[in-house]
């Protein structure tokens, strides 16, 4: 058998049954490698590494830095966490005798105090079983608490495959879901139909095509009725002003406003970028400069032209926001810059106050890319490189060389009866 410690430089040299060896006995080694990793991360996470460069989470910075679509890098960040508080499962995960996909169905159950059992199913179950497992016995298990946990999971989130299709996902409660699906029916039942010839009840289970026209007819309705556009200004307010204070980089002065609020400096010239503010500016002795002034907001066709060039999407580093985007001036309006094509940007509403409130600086090169100055002197850049290092396979060969081929491939424990395995852990006393 030729030696597989190391990757094998023409896989299709390999005899099969050797090929098949060195896959299980990488996929115990990836195995290993990624328990090392997320522990790397959980600390990192603890110890607020993330913080203060102007991303908004952990989860976030793993997507930005480490290349990971935002769903996945949450996946990873809870599974990191989870780690540290089921020694049994870290260290078989550690051991490369488990999959990353089995832990994840395991983090969702197990406790200190059952860890051991879910780790000898997680060991005897394929990875399908035990999904389904973790499942039944969550649904079986849930209480008030986990309810209103479940509610908080909603969302809607969507990305774009590789041939532009959009890919939509809901995670709605039961209630909720049986409205958009009755909702869904209502729009399909009125599509295609004519009063003379009215068309049989369409099945959603076999037409998801129908669904989706349906779908895309109940977003035509909303938006019949009007939706926020990113041409409408965002705010509408008479702000008092002194000169020295609007045109400072500094973040301390304050602002009066036509309402009871007073505004720092930072949030006044945050608004100041893409609000509809009035701004009477007064002088040192408070003698009033001007009045008005609504040139520094940019033009309905300049904010499409802003919009399009930068593709609808924040462009702080590593932020892939499309809703409530902000205009930005990248020289403040206030300090001499102008209001035009090249001198704004795209930002959303929580990089927008990042950026005023702790002095970044948001500068676009000549190719285009937007790149963020902190105070410290760090620079944040669209999609920094991942480094592995010198050989990180001969690396990864000798880190993990003690996994054995068959360590990860699941034990035989006999015929998998979900409802056996169920009535087991169901036996076990509540925590």
């Amino acid at each position: 058998m030729p030696d597989i410690t190391g990757f094998p430089a023409d896989p299709d040299a390999v005899p099969l049954d050797d090929l098949e060896t060195a896959i299980c006995q990488w996929a115990g080694r990836l195995a290993a490698a990624t328990c090392s990793w997320l522990l790397l991360l959980a600390a990192f996470d603890r110890r607020g590494g993330w913080s203060g460069i102007g991303v908004r989470s952990c989860a976030h910075w793993l997507s930005w830095r480490c290349g990971l679509r935002p769903r996945t890098a949450r996946d990873h960040l809870a599974t990191a966490h989870a780690l540290t508080r089921l020694p049994a499962v870290r260290a078989a995960f550690a051991a490369g005798t488990i999959s990353y996909s089995k832990v994840r169905a395991v983090i969702r159950v197990a406790r200190p105090d059952t860890e051991e059992l879910w780790l000898n199913h997680a060991l005897h179950c394929t990875a399908g079983q035990l999904e389904s497992l973790a499942r039944a016995y969550r649904q079986r298990t849930a209480s008030p608490d986990d309810h209103a946990r479940a509610r908080a999971r909603r969302r809607v989130t969507w990305s774009t495959d590789d041939d532009g299709m959009l890919r939509l996902t809901a995670v709605l409660t039961p209630d909720e879901g049986s409205q958009l699906i009755a909702a869904l029916d209502a729009a399909q039942a009125s599509l295609g139909s004519t009063p003379e010839e009215p068309e049989p009840e369409p099945d959603p289970a076999t037409d998801p095509q129908r669904a989706a026209d349906a779908l895309v007819a109940l977003a035509e309705g909303f938006l019949q009725h009007g939706a926020p556009t990113l041409t409408t200004p965002t705010h509408g307010l008479t702000v008092h002003v002194n000169a020295a204070t609007l045109g400072s980089a500094e973040p301390g002065g304050w602002a009066e406003t036509s309402t009871p609020v007073s505004l720092p400096a930072a949030v006044l010239q945050r608004l100041g970028c893409d609000g509809a503010i009035r701004a009477l500016v007064t002088d040192a002795r408070g003698n009033p400069l001007y009045l008005g002034r609504r040139r520094r907001l940019p033009t309905r066709r300049l904010r499409a032209a802003v919009h399009a060039r930068d593709h609808g999407t924040c462009q702080y580093p590593g932020c892939a926001n499309t809703r409530w985007l902000h205009i930005h001036h990248l020289i403040p309006w206030a300090q001499g810059g102008r209001t035009d094509l090249d001198s704004l940007t795209l930002i959303c509403g929580t990089h927008h106050r990042q950026v005023h409130d702790q002095g970044i600086v948001l500068r676009r090169a000549a190719d285009g890319a937007v790149t963020a100055h902190l105070p410290d002197g760090r620079t944040l850049t669209t999609a920094p490189a991942l480094d592995p290092g010198d050989q990180p396979v001969a690396a990864f060969t000798a880190a993990t060389e003690h996994i054995a081929p068959h360590d990860i491939t699941t034990r035989n424990g006999g015929p998998f009866r979900l409802g056996d395995s169920l009535h087991v852990l169901l036996q076990e006393p509540a925590a």
